[in-house]
């Protein structure tokens, strides 16, 4: 966190124009060059708008500009989150096009002879059995036929509930409508019901892991021109490339994403026209950055061909019923892209389970022989609901750490009950539910099984795109244990084939397609403060670099967490086993906080364990051995036992003494903290954020 101050002397800086950007970026880059706990030398990336600064930048302000531009620092204008967040103005959207994604990607592979046309009915035609698909080189829906112990709900005789196919070991619906574009030609005519239109841009930075090693998620979605909820809302289908960009300097953890995150800052600059947003944006995804080594966004790498939960796919968003429906259930399914290698090239989009995405009937409480049904209820989900409950914040509900494979099912539904949590969960007793509720218990949680199993959920594709009750019915106050229940979508999707006019008060003016409530109200300003947070805070006193604190109490360096967070996209667990338990801070310099605030505060979360009696301090001390200040020099101690259980609270420590207030201020680089918790033993944990320096 930057070092706040109640009042300046200093003048406040314009920072409007692409100049004072540039300037912003300067200082912004000699305020926390040094705060990086990995050195990261300005040669490694090259100047450029929108990217760090090269050393004749950081040359041109003098030290006490820099100074000052550092207590001025904010951003060089308001992040505009149509602009920065997610784009879908139709001056820009309408210059990507489906075709030329698919091309690109095969001119990647190295396979001569394959079309966008032939790749597209390919991948389209996995939705057909073997016996009705037109290219047997490809996977078809039937390959594997679906155990039928595996069918949620049993015994139904529902044909939606009814798959006869298989991905992953779990059922899927077979064939689907979906299919028979495997014999339609999207790129003949761009207007007719068949073809694909661009409709959103989004930026996915807040996916962007604490360690830095990829730099989020880039996605564009293409929607069937047919459908429209207002026309045709029978015939719609949305095919969305979700790259995940790779970090070129992973050393550096997120910091080395600057060049990306300021690109998309950079997209808010007002005195950008449309024309040059398009441009820019083309370029991004088509070509990358390449002067920072950030490769395109439409990589043949980006979109799953190596496994796992970061490494990108391809994903479905079905409600095309065709001339003859078979079933009629929205689905959401997802792809991988692989391919081969110079030598013997290859490109197909193959069908892959969706990712955090559990079957349902792991949720059930019937008796079962299936190892996957033991391991999920009795490790799997358990393991899980600490990180669920973990979370005052919708858009931090996540699972500890990616499910495995065999839990994930394959494909997931919105209308019918296969993918409904609660519905399986039942409201009777089970193994399960008593798991979940000891675990509440034991963290002081009020939270309710049902409220637990809602946040799971709501993490798969179907909850997210419309939260159902138990009985499958879409909800418009689906519980989840907050005050506010989930956010409105558009019904099933987030994202619409409708538009809007950019600004309201000139109807007749430039279009943009609609997004829902959901994003406009709950995960955009989320993604906002993510960003700007990003661009403006300490990441060493924020917590936000995994490995960075230590505790001779512990092996191995504390651990980062995403749920329980005050500021950033990260806070520091503790988890103590002794009565005294010291957190210490790596070296990090004061340069970039000049002129150092007298208080040291940070915000603490306290467990919501009952009252013992048992007294609780935190204490403070600080080191900087260039100023003799060594060793460690104590600063303050405050009590703990007044503060509020189950919640943050901000502690602050008195005044700092005058000779370390004027080491500070100096600006050097060899500042410690440590922190000593002195608290009963196993009453954790304890959750420390967002560590500043304020008057």
């Amino acid at each position: 966190m930057l070092s706040k101050h109640s009042s300046s002397r200093f003048s406040a800086r314009s920072w409007s124009g692409l100049g004072s950007a540039r300037a912003w970026r300067t200082t912004r880059n000699a305020a926390l060059a040094t705060l990086a706990l990995l050195p990261a030398a300005c040669s490694d990336f090259g100047p450029a708008d929108g990217g760090l600064a090269g050393p004749g930048e950081l040359g041109e302000l003098a030290a006490s500009e820099t100074a000052e531009a550092a207590q001025q620092l904010t951003l060089p204008f308001p992040i505009d989150p149509r602009k920065s967040l997610i784009v879908t103005d139709v001056d820009i959207v309408s210059s990507f096009s489906l075709h030329l994604v698919l091309q690109r990607l095969i001119n990647q592979s190295g396979v001569t002879g394959l079309t966008p046309l032939a790749l597209f009915r390919q991948f389209m035609d996995t939705h057909r059995t073997a016996a009705t698909g037109i290219f047997p080189v490809v996977p078809h829906c039937d390959d594997v036929p679906a155990n039928t112990a595996d069918i949620y709900p049993p015994g139904s005789t529902a044909p939606g509930e009814q798959p006869t196919g298989s991905i992953n070991g779990w059922p899927v619906l077979c064939p689907r409508a979906v299919g028979d574009e495997a014999a339609s030609d999207p790129f003949a005519d761009p207007n007719a019901d068949s073809a694909y239109m661009a409709t959103t841009l989004s930026n996915r930075f807040d996916l962007a892991p604490s360690d830095g090693s990829n730099c989020g998620e880039y996605r564009i979605v293409f929607a069937r021109r047919s459908g429209s909820p207002a026309t045709n809302g029978f015939q719609r289908n949305f095919i969305i490339f979700e790259g995940r960009l790779p970090n070129p300097n992973p050393s550096l953890g997120r910091q080395a994403c600057l060049p990306v995150v300021e690109f998309w800052l950079n997209q808010s600059d007002p005195a950008k026209s449309v024309t040059t947003r398009r441009n820019e944006l083309l370029s991004f995804y088509f070509l990358g950055l390449p002067g920072f080594g950030f490769e395109p966004v439409f990589h043949i790498d980006h979109y799953g061909h190596a496994a796992g939960p970061d490494r990108g796919q391809i994903r479905t968003n079905e409600f095309l019923l065709g001339a003859t429906p078979v079933v009629d259930a929205w689905s959401l399914r997802e792809f991988r892209l692989i391919h081969g290698t110079s030598g013997s090239p290859s490109l197909k989009i193959v069908p892959s389970f969706v990712k955090d995405n559990p079957a349902a009937r792991l949720f059930s409480p019937a008796a079962s022989s299936d190892q996957r049904v033991s391991d999920f209820q009795g490790e799997t989900f358990p393991e899980a609901v600490e990180r669920l409950a973990a979370a005052d914040d919708i858009n931090r509900f996540a699972y500890p750490s990616a499910l495995p494979d065999e839990s994930n099912a394959g494909e997931s539904l919105m209308m019918p009950l296969q993918n409904n949590y609660l519905n399986a969960l039942g409201t009777g007793t089970s193994t399960l539910k008593s798991s979940i509720e000891a675990k509440l218990t034991a963290m002081g949680s009020t939270l309710t099984p049902d409220q637990i199993v809602g946040r799971a959920q709501t993490l798969a594709c179907s909850g997210c795109h419309e939260p159902a009750d138990s009985n499958g019915a879409p909800s418009s106050n689906f519980d989840v244990g907050l005050s506010t229940p989930f956010p409105n979508t558009l019904g099933f999707t987030h994202t619409s084939e409708l538009k809007e006019p950019v600004d309201s008060s000139n109807p007749s003016g430039p279009q943009r397609f609609m997004i829902s409530p959901a994003l406009i109200n709950v995960f955009l300003p989320f993604r906002q403060q993510v960003m700007t947070e990003y661009l403006l805070n300490n990441p060493i006193l924020g917590f936000e670099t995994p490995g960075a604190w230590t505790s001779p109490q512990f092996p191995l360096p504390l651990p980062l967490h995403t749920g329980r967070v005050r500021e950033g996209i990260s806070s520091l667990e503790i988890r103590n086993s002794v009565w005294v338990n010291e957190i210490i801070s790596p070296s990090f310099s004061t340069s970039g906080l000049t002129p150092v605030g007298d208080k040291i505060k940070l915000d603490l979360f306290m467990p919501a364990v009952p009252a013992d009696g048992l007294a609780r301090y935190l204490h403070v001390l600080i080191e900087i051995p260039s100023a003799g200040i060594s060793p460690p020099q104590a600063v303050g101690t405050r009590s703990l036992d007044t503060l509020a259980r189950g919640a943050f609270n901000t502690v602050a420590f008195p005044q700092l003494p005058a000779s370390i207030l004027s080491a500070l201020n100096a600006g050097p680089s060899d500042v410690k903290l440590t922190f000593k918790l002195t608290v009963p033993p196993n009453s954790g944990p304890y959750y420390m954020d967002n560590v500043r320096f304020e008057n």
